[in-house]
């Protein structure tokens, strides 16, 4: 009865004919081992996609964090202005110029007046082929730009962009402002350097040296007022590196253009040192004011080897007989190899004592020739005074009184800089004061060493400068409107085939304030003085009404 009603109600559901295949229209049960399956692979999706989302919500939170913001959030720099650097009047001699399309100010530099070597120049920050900064900074590469590179460049600054998946640009905003960097003010007198330069540059060219260096401080102070090394490069194409011809001549010019002469040359100094040899004589009381010799132009000393052949030390000029005063007015050599290396079996001469090389160094020491004179921040040379040691490591020998001889005068593989002269001549007109130098207004005057020479000592030595151009060998100095006291030097170079020619000095002479050397850096034979330089230097002062620098009371 069963089969018979179902059948006849799948007739009516499924309106099929009575003799067609039922069985294909039947369902069939799925079997067990299909329907495991199935629930197991529901239960592993379900298991993967919870440990994911733990995974991503609570274990690795941040840092899925941080790399989907980085699909659409990017950082850039925001460059600082660089500090300007004025001199003591506030006159700009580098300054920052903005320029369309540019991300960071371009430097500029005072042009044609010899502050290149002082001043520096540097590099701009760079990019990579991608256009990423890997250097953000300025960096200084020489002169105040490098020494002051910290001071001058301020902090960077920080911004963040929104960007969408084309890379445009949604939204910016600024998370770090740029500071800029500090001015910087130096001691330097504009106008005098200009005067400086001009004279300098004529002297070296017209009379055929080939480089020079100059530079005028307050002794009072250690302000470098100027300062001027020739020849020099263009701060401006250094920095913007856009003249590639002209940079190889820089750099494959033998005339050393890189060179910093005022602090970086080491030179035989000659007869500049006369006037510190002079004290050391006083203070030792080797030589009085009243102590005279008579010179003939040479000192013949015996050789007891071979008696047929002294040794002769000459002098430019027989000087007749000298005391103190003559003695550095005219620059004798024979005064000073005495008062030096003294008198020993010399023909025509009693037996004397002079200084010997152990005084000598000390005393040149104490000037601050040898040593750095610790000018403010900016490198520079030590120059070098030869002693016993010294000539044991070099020559493997031992010194003899000829070497002595020539060490008083300035010889005999001595090496100076300007600045170290004009640092232990500002010692003589600060009554035995050494001074550090500085080129900022950063620090104040230090006083790094006060000498043990007597007052009464040191002012015969200035006595003995001004003589010199009153009397003697820089009367192109004896002007009616300023007295200056100098001393001037030749000291021979490449086997005495050139001259390095000096020049030292202070004025006003009865209130020194100010010391200047003058360097004709290897120049013929024949050539005038350097005294020449500080003569138009001090007409083109008057001639401009500078008459602050002329005051007695100044």
């Amino acid at each position: 009865m069963f089969k018979k009603k179902l059948k006849k109600n799948n007739e009516i559901l499924f309106n099929v004919k009575s003799n067609e295949n039922f069985d294909d229209l039947m369902e069939r049960p799925l079997e067990k081992k299909i329907y495991w399956s199935y629930l197991i692979i529901y239960v592993l999706f379900l298991v993967i996609s919870l440990w994911k989302l733990y995974d991503y919500q609570v274990l690795n939170y941040e840092d899925y964090k941080k790399k989907s913001q980085n699909n659409f959030i990017k950082s850039e720099v925001l460059f600082s202005k660089r500090g300007i650097i004025v001199d003591r009047n506030d006159n700009e001699l580098v300054w920052n110029e903005d320029k369309e399309n540019e991300e960071f100010s371009k430097r500029k530099y005072y042009k044609e007046v010899g502050l290149y070597h002082i001043l520096g120049f540097l590099s701009y920050p760079k990019k990579d082929k991608w256009g990423k900064y890997f250097t953000k900074e300025y960096s200084g590469k020489a002169g105040v730009e490098k020494h002051f590179n910290e001071y001058l460049n301020g902090r960077l600054g920080k911004k963040m962009l929104k960007i969408d998946a084309h890379r445009n640009i949604i939204s910016q905003n600024t998370i770090v402002e740029p500071e800029e960097g500090k001015n910087l003010k130096l001691t330097i007198d504009l106008n005098l350097q200009k005067v400086l330069y001009h004279a300098l540059s004529d002297y070296i060219q017209e009379d055929g040296f080939i480089g020079g260096a100059g530079i005028i401080m307050n002794a009072q102070t250690g302000e470098i007022l100027a300062t001027v090394s020739l020849p020099e490069y263009d701060s401006n194409l250094m920095t913007e590196k856009d003249d590639a011809k002209k940079m190889k001549k820089y750099f494959t010019d033998k005339r050393n253009i890189f060179l910093n002469r005022v602090f970086l040359g080491g030179y035989t100094p000659g007869s500049i040192v006369k006037p510190f040899v002079g004290l050391m004589g006083l203070e030792n009381k080797i030589i009085t004011v009243n102590t005279s010799f008579h010179t003939t132009g040479r000192l013949i000393l015996p050789n007891k080897w071979n008696p047929a052949k002294p040794t002769i030390f000459s002098d430019w000029k027989n000087h007749g007989t000298v005391n103190l005063f003559k003695a550095i007015a005219q620059s004798s050599n024979v005064f000073f190899y005495i008062v030096g290396g003294g008198l020993h079996g010399i023909k025509n001469y009693a037996d004397r004592e002079g200084l010997g090389i152990s005084r000598l160094y000390e005393g040149y020491k104490s000037f601050g020739f040898g040593e750095n004179t610790e000018v403010e921040r900016l490198k520079e040379k030590a120059g070098l005074v030869p002693n016993q040691e010294w000539k044991k490591k070099v020559f493997k020998t031992n010194w003899n009184v000829g070497n002595t001889y020539f060490i008083s005068i300035g010889q005999f593989g001595f090496l100076t800089t300007p600045l170290q002269v004009a640092t232990a001549l500002s010692s003589i007109v600060n009554d035995g004061k050494v001074l550090t130098p500085r080129i900022t207004f950063l620090s104040k005057t230090k006083v790094r060493k006060t000498l043990p020479y007597s007052q009464k000592n040191i002012n015969l030595i200035k006595k003995a400068m001004r003589g010199t151009v009153l009397r003697g060998t820089t009367q192109v100095l004896n002007l009616d409107f300023v007295q200056v006291a100098t001393k001037s030097g030749t000291a021979q170079i490449k086997n005495n085939t050139k001259n390095n020619a000096w020049v030292e000095g202070f004025w006003p002479y009865k209130n020194p304030k100010y010391v200047f050397v003058i360097l004709g850096d290897e120049g013929p034979i024949k050539h005038r003085s350097a005294a020449v330089v500080m003569r138009d230097v001090f007409l083109k002062l008057k001639e401009e009404g500078v008459e602050g620098y002329f005051s007695e009371q100044n």
